[in-house]
C-alpha cells in the first residue's frame, strides 16, 4: 500500500495534462516519475527503514513531492503550469522550516519533556561497592578482544562490533559481539561464531570467547540484517540503536528499542524494546513495564545525550541560550569519547552518566552531574558535585602523575566511593595496554591513589581519605582503620607481574592473605616461612588485604 504514494510523483496539474496528454514523451515522463517515486519509497523503507507513520510521510514527502512539483516548470506551454510549481516552492520552504527552524521553536517543550523525568538529588548517591566498579577501560578490553578474535579460524571474515558495559550474573563485563567484515564475507554463508566478553571488574582476567552461532546481526545483509528483520513485521514505530545483551547464562540476544516521535519527529519517546534471538530470528515485543531483568540497555546513548543537552541548555527557552544564558549548564564535550558513559550503581542498575560545566568556559570544575537510568529513563541530577573536578581535570591529574611514562588516559568515570565523589581514570600505554588505574578525589585533586592492582588501589585511596580528610564530616567513621599485626609467617607465595614480584603470605593464627609488591617493599622478595614480621594494613574484612607497612625482622 505504501507504494501508492508514488502516484504523488505524477504531474497533478490538470492544465498540464490537458495540454500534453496526447504526447507520448509526456506519458513516458509520467511513467518515469512514478518509477522514480517508487524507487525513493523503496530506499526510504528498505534501506533507511523509515517507520510507516503520518509524520514520516510528511517529513520525507514534503521534500520529494516538492521536487516533482517543481518539475512541472518544464511544461510552459500549458496554461497555469506554474500553479503546482508555486506549491512545490511552498512545500520546499515548509520542509526547510521543519528541518532547520522548527526545532528551535520547541526548546521549551524539549526541556519540559526531560524535566518531567528528572529529579534533583538532595543527597549524594550511595557509595558503590568497590567490587563492582569497572576499572578496565573499553579500549583495553577491545585490545584483548582483538587478540582473542585472531584465534578464530577464518578470523578475516569477522570484526569486533560495538563494545558495551553489561551486568551478567551480577558481574560487570565488557561485551563485544562478533560481526562480519563486509558483504563478501557475509556471502560465505557462515554464521557469526559468538561474542567476546572480558571482566570489567578484574584487570587480570583475560577475554573469553563465548561460542554461540548468530545469523541475524547488524552487519548482515538483506533478510538477515537485524533491523530489517524487525521492520518486516513491526512497521509503525521508530527503531532506535540496537544493543547486544547476553542473558545470565551467556545466551546472546539483540535489543532494539522502539518509540514514537512527538513535536514533528523532534522528541523521541521510548515505548519498549524488541528482543531478537540472533540464532533463529525470533522477535518478541516488550513494553516498558515488561522488560526482562537481564536487559540493561533500553534508553540508547544518543537519546540520553539529547536529554542531557535539553535539560541543561533549554531551562529558560531558546533565546536564553543566545543572550543572557542564565542557569545554563552543558554536558562536558569529548573528542573521541561518548558524552555519556555507563555506570552501575550500588544496586547494579545501569545509568548513563555525564558531568556538566558552565557554557563557554575552560573551567576545570563541574556544576553537577546526571545519571539517567538506562532502563526507565529517569534522570537524577546531583547538584552537590558543584565545584568538583570535571572529567577533563581528572584526566590531567592522572596523566601528569605518570608524565615520564607518557600514559594515555581512558574514559574517566565518576563514582561515589567511600562517600566521596571520585573519578576512576585508567591509564594505558601507546599499545592500549592497561598500566595503571588512578582514583582522583573530585573535591581535592591532592587526594588520589594509583596502582595496577585493584585491591591496593582502593585500600590506598581509603587510607588517603582517612588521613588527609580526617576533619571532613562527609568521610564515614572508621573508613580506614589501620591495624597492626605481629607474627610468624606460615605460608608464602611469590609471582611475577608486570616487572615486579607480588608476594602473598599468611601469618600464624590469622586467616587473611597479605599481599605486597616488591615495587613498594623491595625486601619482600626475601620473605620466607618462619620469618617474624610486623604488618600494618587496612582491615577491609576481605580475605586478601594489601599491606600498607611491612617490617621484617633482620631487615630494619
Amino acid at each position: 500500500m505504501v507504494y501508492l504514494l508514488s502516484l504523488l510523483a505524477l504531474t497533478l496539474n490538470p492544465f498540464v495534462w490537458k495540454t500534453y496528454s496526447r504526447s507520448k514523451a509526456f506519458l513516458y515522463t509520467q511513467l518515469l516519475r512514478v518509477m522514480v517515486g517508487a524507487f525513493i519509497i523503496f530506499v526510504l523503507t528498505y534501506f533507511q527503514l523509515v517507520d510507516y507513520s503520518v509524520q514520516a510521510a510528511i517529513k520525507f514527502g514534503l521534500f520529494y513531492v516538492a521536487l516533482f512539483f517543481l518539475g512541472d516548470l518544464l511544461y510552459k506551454k500549458a496554461k497555469g503550469f506554474y500553479y503546482t510549481s508555486y506549491l512545490g516552492i511552498a512545500m520546499l520552504l515548509a520542509s526547510a522550516y521543519f528541518q532547520f527552524a522548527y526545532p528551535f521553536t520547541i526548546a521549551n517543550d524539549k526541556y519540559d519533556f526531560v524535566a518531567a523525568k528528572a529529579t534533583i538529588a538532595q543527597d549524594k548517591e550511595e557509595s558503590t561497592d568497590e567490587q563492582h566498579i569497572a576499572v578496565v577501560p573499553e579500549k583495553y578490553a577491545r585490545y584483548r578482544s582483538e587478540k582473542k578474535l585472531g584465534e578464530l579460524s577464518h578470523a578475516s571474515y569477522y570484526d569486533l562490533g560495538h563494545s558495551t558495559l553489561q551486568k551478567i550474573d551480577d558481574h560487570l563485563y565488557w561485551v563485544t559481539p562478533i560481526e562480519y567484515t563486509g558483504f563478501f564475507k557475509w556471502m560465505k554463508n557462515q554464521p557469526v561464531p559468538g561474542f567476546i566478553k572480558m571482566s570489567a571488574e578484574d584487570e587480570n582476567k583475560d577475554a573469553v570467547l563465548v561460542k554461540s552461532e548468530m545469523t541475524y546481526v547488524p552487519s548482515a545483509y538483506f533478510h538477515e540484517d537485524l533491523k530489517r528483520l524487525v521492520r518486516k513485521t513491526h512497521k509503525d514505530h521508530v527503531l532506535l540503536e540496537a544493543s547486544f545483551e547476553p542473558d545470565d547464562n551467556d545466551k546472546p540476544y539483540y535489543v532494539v528499542p522502539y518509540g514514537d516521535y512527538n513535536k514533528f519527529r523532534q522528541i523521541v519517546d521510548v515505548k519498549g524494546i524488541y528482543i531478537i534471538d540472533p540464532a533463529n530470528g525470533e522477535v518478541k515485543d516488550y513494553k516498558m513495564n515488561e522488560i526482562p531483568d537481564f536487559i540493561d540497555h533500553v534508553i540508547p546513548t544518543s537519546v540520553a545525550e539529547d536529554w542531557n543537552e535539553w535539560y541543561g541548555k533549554y531551562i529558560h527557552g531558546f533565546w536564553n541560550t543566545i543572550f543572557s544564558k542564565e542557569d545554563i549548564k552543558v554536558p562536558t564535550e569529548w573528542e573521541d569519547i561518548d558524552e555519556v558513559n555507563g555506570v552501575f550503581n550500588k544496586d547494579l542498575a545501569l545509568n548513563w552518566s555525564t558531568d556538566f560545566t558552565r557554557p563557554n568556559s575552560d573551567s576545570g570544575s563541574m556544576v553537577g552531574y546526571s545519571l539517567i537510568n538506562a532502563r526507565s529513563g529517569k534522570l537524577t541530577f546531583y547538584e552537590e558535585a558543584n565545584g568538583s573536578l570535571n572529567g577533563k581535570s581528572a584526566i590531567n591529574v592522572a596523566e601528569k602523575t605518570f608524565r615520564a611514562e607518557k600514559y594515555e588516559a581512558g574514559t574517566p568515570i565518576l563514582y561515589t566511593i567511600y562517600g566521596q565523589f571520585t573519578w576512576v581514570v585508567p591509564l594505558m600505554d601507546s599499545n592500549s595496554v592497561l598500566r595503571q588505574i588512578v582514583l582522583v578525589n573530585a573535591k581535592d585533586e591532592k587526594i588520589y591513589s594509583y596502582s595496577n592492582e585493584k585491591s591496593k588501589l582502593f585500600n590506598d585511596y581509603k587510607y588517603a581519605i582517612a588521613t588527609l580528610l580526617k576533619d571532613d564530616n562527609t568521610v564515614p567513621n572508621n573508613i580506614a582503620d589501620l591495624k597492626d599485626l605481629n607474627g610468624k609467617i606460615s605460608y608464602v607465595y611469590k609471582s611475577e607481574m608486570e616487572g615486579s614480584t607480588v608476594v602473598r603470605f599468611m601469618v600464624e593464627g590469622d586467616k587473611r592473605i597479605f599481599q605486597v609488591s616488591s615495587n613498594d617493599f623491595p625486601y619482600s622478595i626475601f620473605l620466607d616461612k618462619g620469618m617474624n614480621v610486623n604488618v600494618k594494613f587496612i582491615d577491609t574484612e576481605e580475605t586478601v588485604v594489601t599491606v600498607q607497612e611491612l617490617v621484617i625482622d633482620g631487615f630494619k
